[in-house]
């Protein structure tokens, strides 16, 4: 489905009912907003992962303005705050009054934006394998020095530093790095999910060039009153222990979770584990309401 939010076409999909029967009445459920990581990925990265919340939940996944299958449209518009907007403009189009929001890697940097930007707009917050600032680089280079091989440390820079030529160049950045991203070697299973994603690197180029290097949230994270999960991994190369740590230091309603058999994607690898820590976290009744 698409929706033309703020001048652009955005795609979104939904997962699960919004009311349900209860009895004699019919029950609304909470409804989950999905934001994928990147920046050049796309909302199949949650699937079909997400899914098993669509029975106690209304999942709404959407791609990115310039990621998947939204419009293409000048990269210099995909600024953190503008992301943020479209996804605050899709969930007034969608008649939503305040939604869970869940955002993963880049994804929980937008998701962080979103909370700092609409607040009211916010039941709570779900922050998965993610950073409040662009000190999660140095971070993962620091950790990367001690995992990684020699090719991997020497093409890392290319990506997150916007020096990716070509779409052969990325999946061949891909080809190499993409082990480091799991604690456990699936290649079945990482082929299916890297292969996924509709990419966008003209999104991915611009944006590690132009605004992950200004990304800093941390000065108003403390102001945040809304109750986040913050989910860490303990084989987590690329936004490492220390960034949820940091998160969870600087939220004062949050909640760290870290799950210690898995890389970069938890809802991956520890996959019930995970479905039952975010069911648990969204059923919980919220304090002060």
């Amino acid at each position: 489905m698409f929706a033309t939010l703020n001048g652009t076409r955005i795609y979104f999909d939904v997962e699960g009912s919004g009311y349900v029967p209860n009895g004699s009445k019919m029950e609304a459920r909470p409804v989950l907003f999905a934001v994928h990581g990147g920046p050049g990925s796309d909302h199949s990265d949650f699937k079909p992962w997400l899914t098993p919340l669509a029975d106690q939940m209304q999942i709404v996944y959407l791609d990115l303005r310039c990621n998947g299958q939204s419009e293409r449209v000048d990269p210099a518009t995909c600024t953190l705050e503008q992301l943020a907007d479209d996804i605050e403009a899709l969930r007034q189009y969608l008649g939503f009054d305040r939604i869970h929001l869940l955002g993963h890697s880049f994804g929980g940097m937008v998701a962080q934006v979103f909370a700092t930007r609409y607040p009211n707009s916010l039941e709570k917050l779900l922050l998965i394998c993610t950073a409040p600032s662009r000190e999660f680089y140095p971070a993962a280079l620091a950790y990367a020095s001690n995992v990684a091989t020699e090719e991997q440390l020497r093409v890392i820079p290319e990506l997150f530093e916007g020096r990716i030529r070509d779409d052969a160049h990325l999946i061949a950045w891909w080809d190499v790095c993409y082990p480091l991203y799991f604690h456990v070697q699936d290649l079945e299973l990482m082929m299916e999910t890297g292969n996924r994603p509709i990419g966008s690197l003209e999104a991915a180029n611009y944006t590690f060039k132009h605004f992950i290097p200004q990304y800093d949230v941390r000065p108003k994270l403390p102001a945040l009153q809304v109750p986040v999960l913050i989910v860490g991994a303990r084989y987590d190369w690329i936004t490492p222990v220390s960034q949820s740590e940091e998160m969870h230091r600087l939220l004062p309603q949050s909640e760290l979770v870290l799950f210690e058999n898995s890389g970069h994607m938890p809802f991956i690898e520890e996959h019930e584990a995970f479905i039952q820590k975010v069911s648990g976290f969204i059923a919980k009744e919220r304090v002060g309401l």
